[in-house]
């Protein structure tokens, strides 16, 4: 049996990638709640067949649509839409990728499905569980010849909320604002020094906020808050931040905490 360990990759951008491939077990909790979805269905679909009579074709027929359905589409389906995933994977963290990193293709989620039938020989998925035992990855037969695995994804935390009242003075001068030149970068570390602020030294929280402002002013606008105080200042930034994304209907962004 291969050692689990973190795979690592390099992205066609060359960033180094640490991924948490998926062991046996969260895979099997994930095919477990995806078969207790699929099963009601099948099952709902046997019991009208069985009640009304198998003589009744335009039930049979759609009988063997569905099941055909729900046996060989679900899988490609929710994975292809939603991008690697059903929802026994969600459920569970689990994310199928390609094995560079990167967002699987649906041919990639084709091919790893079309196979799925070999790793569920003999009945309970056992080529594909001595499959995943036995390679690095952790990866079926379907993985492989697909060029894929399965990741949990690392769990991120929803940044703590932050509290700006803005004046109406900053109400105004966040309007005279380009944002052209503040990205998520720079709005995480204003953010990370307002949250903090309040734990900081008056002559360190001074020092900060220079630090921080200084570089930013100039590429908001020319003369754009210059009459405001450094902390009044990236306060502003905040809300002239958040409402272009508030403001103007554009999902919000919780990774910000915005």
């Amino acid at each position: 049996m291969q050692p689990r360990a973190r795979n690592e990759v390099v992205t066609p951008e060359a960033v180094p990638l640490a991924l948490d491939v998926a062991g046996l077990g969260s895979r099997m909790i994930a095919l477990l709640v995806d078969l207790l979805i699929q099963a009601p269905v099948i099952f709902g679909m046997t019991v009208a067949l069985a009640t009304v009579g198998q003589d009744n074709t335009a039930l049979a027929i759609a009988w063997l649509v569905v099941t055909f359905a729900v046996l060989w589409g679900y899988f490609p389906v929710f994975e292809g839409v939603w991008r690697g995933q059903t929802p026994g994977k969600r459920s569970q963290s689990l994310r199928v990728v390609r094995t560079d990193g990167q967002p699987v293709t649906f041919a990639n989620v084709l091919v790893r499905n079309l196979l799925r039938f070999i790793d569920f020989i003999p009945g309970n998925y056992g080529v594909g569980v001595i499959a995943v035992a036995l390679t690095r990855r952790s990866q079926r037969l379907g993985d492989l010849a697909a060029g894929t695995m399965v990741v949990r994804e690392p769990k991120v935390a929803t940044p703590a909320p932050l509290e700006v009242t803005p004046v109406p003075s900053q109400v105004e001068a966040a309007r005279t604002l380009d944002l052209a030149g503040l990205g998520d970068r720079e709005y995480a570390v204003i953010r990370a020094f307002l949250h903090r602020r309040s734990t900081l030294a008056q002559d360190a929280r001074a020092h900060l906020a220079s630090q921080i402002a200084s570089p930013l002013r100039a590429r908001v606008g020319p003369g754009a808050g210059q009459a405001l105080s450094d902390e009044v200042f990236l306060e502003t930034l905040i809300v002239a931040y958040r409402d272009r994304y508030v403001g103007s209907g554009t999902p919000t962004r919780p990774d910000l905490g915005i």
